[in-house]
């Protein structure tokens, strides 16, 4: 069976995004280089990779999910750094929450239910 290899996105700043990534989730800078203009950063995203690619023009994705033991942890840091979001109970007790990147993708993190 296929698996997901990477999602890209496109970014304004890729120093500014890794700080974002990093203070939030703890995502690290595996692999950083430049091809053309574009300058891309490849970040560790516990079980994948995401790919930030500093490059004007290129389509952005819908949103990017990610399961976040420290769901609650994570609300907080939003709530500190004034982080507008929206926060959904499941059904099954699972939450999400969605919210932006400087950048403006959407990110949506989840805690699963029972």
């Amino acid at each position: 069976m296929a698996k997901l290899e990477h999602i890209g996105i496109n970014i304004k700043d890729i120093e500014e995004s890794l700080s974002f990534y990093n203070e939030l989730f703890g995502f690290k800078e595996v692999k950083g280089f430049t091809s053309g203009e574009a300058k891309i950063s490849m970040i560790d995203i516990g079980g994948g990779t995401l790919e930030l690619v500093q490059r004007p023009g290129a389509p952005v994705v819908a949103h990017v999910a990610i399961h976040d033991p420290k769901f609650d942890e994570t609300l907080a840091k939003l709530e500190e750094k004034g982080i507008t979001k929206r926060l959904v109970t499941m059904d099954d007790g699972s939450r999400i929450c969605f919210f932006s990147d400087p950048d403006g993708h959407i990110i949506e993190i989840m805690e699963k239910g029972n």
